[in-house]
């Protein structure tokens, strides 16, 4: 589930809460970042995998592939992206 919570100038900021993995894709004209709020969030790029805990924050730059999943049952966090966002899936 994805909410969108604010507006930001050309952004938006929204709550997440993951139950699943998302899929491989990136963004071309925009980076994402997420500030995790609950429990752990994995973010897999192709070069490494990052675990955010709770308070902490990562940026996905724009172009970048990468994919998000809760370390468990679910994940709760906070996504900040360009309002405008392109989502291109990659099929593995």
């Amino acid at each position: 589930m994805n909410y969108a919570v604010a507006a930001v100038n050309d952004h938006v900021v929204r709550v997440s809460v993951m139950t699943e993995s998302y899929y491989w894709h990136y963004h071309p004209n925009s980076d994402e970042t997420f500030f995790t709020l609950e429990s752990i969030l994995v973010i897999e790029l192709e070069t490494e995998t990052i675990e955010l805990s709770p308070g902490q924050l990562f940026t996905v730059p724009k172009t970048v592939v990468h994919r998000t999943r809760p370390k468990g049952e679910r994940s709760v966090n906070l996504p900040v992206e360009n309002s405008r966002l392109e989502t291109i899936r990659i099929d593995p």
